[in-house]
């Protein structure tokens, strides 16, 4: 008689809760979970799982992202190949977020790790299995966007009563008992910018006086106990207080104003004045803008050299188009080391804004599930392409990334002025670097177009009709590995042969993709 030797697995437990309230019990819902998941381990005890001694928990972190020292713990002792299976209480302990959960996915293939849930049974090792869980990840993301609006209705019924609803007080204000009380260390400061702004007559020459006179924005420190503040004040910060309705006693809530809570800090003749002078410089400055738009990268843009970029264009068929060419070519006839001489320029600009919407969680520093939510439902039509280029300081261009400067504190204050969205300021430097790795190809006409290579992209993420078929096409493919023929399917669900086909063979390149 042959005695099969069990296969010994080695298990980790992954317990994660959102805040930290209730941690400091004696039993917490950390404990709670890793109770629920030592119980499965040991059912399955004679298939080979051994629990591992080591607790990989996070407690009073959020599932929008992967920056937690207990998944990360995890994860390097994965790699270390230390880990078999990982056991979850439930699959949006691991990650709420589908883009993350494609990324641990990956990282479990890759070192043979299966996962599985106490609570949903799920096999990762099958196509059905990973559908089958992106779909449940499709509904926890959901529920946190749904949960993202509520915060927002609470936001916007509280701004109706004139409530200040929290985030870093305006110059010259200081938070109290979550109220707005006047702070007398900085109020002169904050009525001699709108005085001077009056008689100087444009923000430029405020901000010019400003850092003449040493005169920088107030220091405190953040909720992580960093330092900020301090400096000098940016254009983008002095319009933003001209422009805060928070100074006249009032709320701003979208395109509404409301009666605050507050005490004003200015009078309503003052504000009255320096409003029209912003309209009016607005309407003299358009013609100007609407020019400055047509090539948004002008003066941005520069190859591994630092030799600038300048914007060019050619006609043809009666058409425009748009370039930004080097100025090592158009000086010397040389081509940039390590870079394209000549960029498309609608191509390249589309790359950078469509890179920055997509990525302004990362840009803002935000970790919180509400922050994140909120982000979320920000229209692009409320982003447009300048408003977000106004926030980039340089662009270097490499051979096949772009390496963007950004000052994220323009980009936060922009929100804030244009869209009425507070967003906390978390940074701990002055600019963010993001890379935009990119590709070319050329047309059948023979035109060079640039795309951005992201491996960020969700293949799930498709409209119903496609996601349904999608659904359909793995469960009819499963059906016929197991032996059903196509013929029998099409039978059952009354449509042809190809139809069935086609839809098995749709689902294969979708999740080739993924």
């Amino acid at each position: 008689m042959v005695i099969m030797k069990t296969i010994t697995k080695n298990c980790a437990i992954y317990c994660r809760k959102s805040s930290d309230e209730g941690l400091d019990q004696d039993f917490n819902t950390l404990d709670a979970q890793r109770e629920a998941c030592e119980a499965y381990i040991a059912s399955q005890r004679a298939e080979g799982w051994m629990l591992i001694k080591t607790q990989y928990d996070d407690g009073g972190y959020s599932g929008g992202n992967m920056d937690r020292p207990g998944l990360q713990a995890l994860l390097t002792d994965i790699k270390d190949g230390k880990v078999d299976t990982i056991i979850v209480y439930k699959i949006d302990r691991l990650t709420r977020s589908l883009m993350d959960f494609a990324k641990l996915v990956d990282i479990f293939d890759e070192h043979g790790v299966t996962f599985v849930s106490v609570t949903q049974s799920f096999n990762t090792t099958t196509s059905m299995g990973r559908l089958t869980l992106n779909v449940l990840l499709s509904f926890a993301q959901f529920e946190r966007e749904v949960s993202a609006e509520r915060i927002r209705d609470k936001i916007a019924a509280s701004k109706k009563k004139g409530m200040w609803m929290g985030g870093n007080p305006p110059i010259g204000y200081k938070v109290r008992d979550r109220k707005l009380l006047i702070n007398p260390d900085d109020a002169k400061t904050a009525r001699m910018i709108f005085e001077r702004y009056l008689a100087l007559g444009s923000v430029a020459a405020l901000k010019k006086e400003l850092d003449e006179r040493g005169i920088i924005s107030p220091v405190r420190i953040s909720k992580r106990g960093h330092k900020v503040g301090g400096q000098a004040f940016s254009r983008g910060a002095l319009y933003s207080t001209l422009g805060n309705p928070i100074y006249v006693g009032k709320v701003r809530h979208k395109d509404q104003i409301y009666d605050g809570q507050h005490v004003a800090l200015i009078d309503e003749e003052l504000w009255d004045r320096v409003q029209k002078k912003l309209s009016d410089q607005a309407v003299t400055h358009k013609s100007h803008k609407k020019a400055r738009d047509v090539n948004l990268l002008k003066g941005l843009l520069f190859d591994p050299d630092g030799k600038p970029y300048s914007p060019s264009h050619t006609k043809k068929g009666g058409k425009r188009y748009r370039y930004y060419i080097s100025q090592t070519l158009l000086q010397f006839g040389d081509h940039p080391k390590s870079a394209m001489a000549r960029l498309p320029a609608h191509e390249i600009e589309q790359v950078i804004t469509d890179t920055m919407r997509y990525k302004l969680t990362e840009i803002l520093a935000l970790d919180s599930v509400e922050d994140h939510g909120l982000i979320a439902h920000i229209k692009p039509s409320a982003m447009p392409d300048a408003m977000l280029i106004d926030c980039v300081n340089r662009i270097t261009v490499m051979q096949d990334e772009l390496l963007l400067d950004i000052n994220p504190e323009t980009i936060r204050q922009n929100i804030q002025t244009h869209i009425d969205l507070h967003i906390p300021s978390r940074f701990e430097a002055s600019t963010h670097t993001m890379s935009v790795p990119f590709s070319t190809r050329r047309t059948y006409k023979g035109s060079v177009i640039l795309i951005a290579d992201t491996t960020d992209h969700d293949p799930f993420d498709l409209p119903p009709y496609q996601l349904r078929n999608l659904i359909r096409g793995v469960m009819w493919r499963d059906e016929h590995f197991s032996g059903t023929t196509i013929k029998d399917i099409a039978a059952r669900e009354n449509l042809s042969e190809s139809g069935i086909r086609k839809i098995i063979m749709a689902s294969f390149d979708i999740l080739q993709a993924a």
